[in-house]
């Protein structure tokens, strides 16, 4: 009797070989021992384990691949650095990944009871081998209301992206983890279709529209840097009401998709648990590389839609002219036409002078002399699902104006180029009116680069912030006194857009639960108007006045009280009160119910001295119970869903082409304990 293991004949060559059978020439090399050899090894148990947990805590935190440490060059530094110790083996280091992953998740089922409301964020993936992944996240106080961000799941996706297999998957997970429905306050989701209709459906808390994605879509709308503008959608109306934005429906606009290009086939979401395992053992049998060789590069950088040959087409750019007039005397469309046609034209400059050896090296060489020899940043194109690129490729270019017009006035000057070269690079000249709608481009953007900066913390409460965020940017695109007409016009198209994504397509009650958690920060309140403040108290006090928070707030008052006191326990002077008939007053302590306007005033009072969120509601969740219960339901919700999106990042590294066999399951295991230790913050 033997025993067998699947795929794995080891155990049965060892039985042949063994005194029972005596066959010979069976065992594998790795199974032939030379006893001869005397054991050089020095290291205890303990010892050795310590070495091997090491290993694997390296291997999930930095993303490396099994066999690391037994490849030759780390083998030999480990035979040198400790003597006689071998590094587990890559197989052994995905049991122990798959043992891990098991403990953990029985952690997390113990600890969720005690977290309290939760707030998810959930979003798709696909990768550069078009294979779609979901993943979903939550976020939680602890005791002292740190924000923190915990990996629920990430799944592969297989079949079709139906909102009904996305909400399956949802509660799948929601359920294998323990989390009740009362627990959860929110979902914050992207604009897929798909994904929206999930959140929809009020199953999972309130539905919270991505702010970070809203912006990204206002900047791509409002300024058509990729995407040709149609003419059907111009005029602009930009006299419409607050009730008429409210109305205002333009789901089917195709940029929506376009746009989250990383999610272009969204269309609906999967069959997840049985299908999953069943096509991973398909591709386990069909691989040829090591379980733990790793898949594909970040989709981002795929998304450069002109390939690299593209500087060799025909150019025909009509030289831009723009008049400096009043706002009304520039078209949006053909404002907006330019723009497109610029952008266009400055990736081509900038695609023929990285490609080209001679014009590199002429840049690189005249910045550097302009700079006192220090290094300056080069030219860098953009991606369709990364506006801040535009930002900084527009921004890189105005910083290389003087070289860019050098070379353009005077390209003889440069040695080495053709004349075919010559030629195009004359017709890449930019014109003075080119360069100034670049500088207003730059100007219009920089806001928006400072607020998507704001908006992507992981660590930090951000819904409080995204409505601060909204304040800004509306008084920035409604300020145009000191502003040129192309300025102006461009404001005008962004408010426009604006309007739409971060007004009337944000889902109901979303406005007011920014607006709620920008009072109950204290950072926040202070620089918020007192109109707002006006608002989000009436809505604090209709949601309170209807909650079932029967928290009540001690507060000590002095109040005097006629007592009776026993003659045995007084004073002679007492005694001789007592005796000619004075009563004796004396001061107690007493509890009166402080009322939920008495606990704003309170905290409206002490937020004014007060500048860090954590710190504040630490100290005073006792003093302001129902103001605390009300921000651990609003303010723990993030804005954005940030987290999801740098959990992709990370499995994109973990899934690179060096690891192309890696299987979903396993990559799974690898994000979720890369983030296990947030579960020691609520011990």
């Amino acid at each position: 009797v033997y025993k067998a293991t699947k795929l794995s004949d080891s155990n049965l060559r060892k039985h042949l070989s063994s005194s029972c059978h005596k066959i010979p020439n069976v065992l594998f090399k790795s199974q032939t021992y030379d006893n001869s050899k005397p054991n050089l090894t020095t290291i205890s148990s303990e010892r050795r384990k310590d070495l091997n947990d090491s290993i694997i805590d390296a291997v999930v935190q930095d993303g490396l691949a099994f066999d690391t440490f037994r490849r030759p060059g780390m083998a030999k530094f480990l035979s040198v650095a400790i003597p006689g110790y071998v590094a587990p083996h890559r197989k052994t280091i995905r049991r122990r990944i798959a043992t891990l992953y098991s403990l953990h998740t029985k952690k997390l089922r113990d600890l969720v009871p005690r977290l309290g409301f939760l707030s998810l964020t959930s979003d798709i993936w696909k990768n550069s081998r078009q294979v779609h992944f979901i993943a979903l996240t939550a976020h939680a106080f602890t005791s002292n209301y740190e924000h923190v961000p915990i990996v629920i799941g990430c799944r592969r996706i297989l079949g079709q992206h139906t909102s009904v297999s996305i909400e399956r998957y949802i509660k799948y997970e929601l359920d294998r983890i323990g989390i009740k429905p009362s627990q959860v306050v929110s979902i914050t989701t992207d604009n897929g279709s798909n994904i929206k209709k999930v959140a929809a459906t009020l199953k999972f808390g309130a539905p919270i529209s991505c702010m970070a994605h809203n912006l990204n879509l206002v900047v791509h709308k409002g300024l058509c840097l990729w995407i040709q503008p149609k003419a059907e959608d111009f005029p602009l109306d930009l006299e419409l009401s607050s009730n008429e934005w409210e109305d205002l429906d333009r789901e089917s606009d195709s940029l929506d998709d376009i746009a989250e290009c990383d999610q272009c086939s969204i269309e609906a979401a999967s069959d997840l648990v049985s299908e999953e395992e069943e096509v991973e053992k398909a591709e386990r049998d069909l691989a040829y590389n090591d379980d733990d060789d790793d898949d594909d590069n970040d989709v981002d950088k795929e998304v450069n839609t002109e390939s690299d040959a593209e500087d060799d087409i025909e150019l025909e750019f009509a030289s831009l002219q723009l008049n400096n007039n009043n706002s009304s005397s520039i078209n949006h469309f053909e404002l907006l036409k330019n723009v497109f046609e610029l952008m266009k034209k400055s990736r081509l400059i900038i695609k023929f002078m990285r490609n080209h050896t001679i014009t590199n090296e002429y840049i690189q060489k005249y910045m550097i002399s302009r700079s006192d020899g220090k290094k300056t940043g080069i030219l860098i194109l953009d991606m369709i699902i990364r506006w801040n690129s535009s930002f900084l490729l527009i921004d890189r270019l105005i910083n290389h104006k003087d070289v860019l017009n050098s070379m353009f006035a005077f390209p003889n000057n440069i040695t080495g180029l053709t004349e075919q070269q010559i030629k195009k690079l004359k017709d890449l000249i930019l014109n003075q009116h080119e360069w100034n709608l670049l500088n207003c481009l730059k100007n219009v953007l920089k806001p928006f680069l400072q607020t998507t900066t704001a908006l992507s913390g992981q660590k930090y409460p951000t819904m409080a912030l995204s409505f601060y965020v909204f304040r800004l940017l509306s008084h920035f695109l409604e300020s145009t006194s000191d502003d040129d007409s192309i300025t102006i016009a461009l404001k005008e198209s962004l408010l426009y857009w604006f309007n739409v994504q971060c007004k009337a397509k944000l889902p109901s009650g979303q406005f007011e639960i920014m607006m709620v958690a920008a009072f109950l920060d204290p950072s926040i309140y202070r620089v918020i108007s007192d109109t707002d403040r006006k608002a989000a108290k009436k809505i604090i006090f209709k949601k309170l006045e209807k909650s079932n928070i029967n928290h009540l707030t001690s507060l000590s008052s002095s109040t005097t009280t006629t007592t009776t006191i026993r003659a045995s326990k007084l004073s002679p002077l007492e005694k001789l009160a007592a005796v000619c008939g004075h009563t004796i007053s004396s001061t107690t302590v007493t509890e009166k119910l402080m009322t939920l306007d008495e606990e704003i005033s309170s905290y409206i009072k002490e937020a004014l001295s007060a500048d860090d969120f954590q710190e504040f509601w630490t100290s005073y969740c006792t003093k302001l119970p129902r103001l605390s219960s009300l921000v651990r339901r609003i303010n723990v919700i993030p804005a954005t869903s940030v987290t999801s999106e740098a959990l992709f990042s990370v499995a994109s590294f973990l899934h690179r082409k060096q690891r192309a066999s890696l299987s979903s399951r396993t990559l799974r295991y690898l994000l979720v304990l890369k983030n296990r230790q947030v579960l020691e913050k609520f011990e």
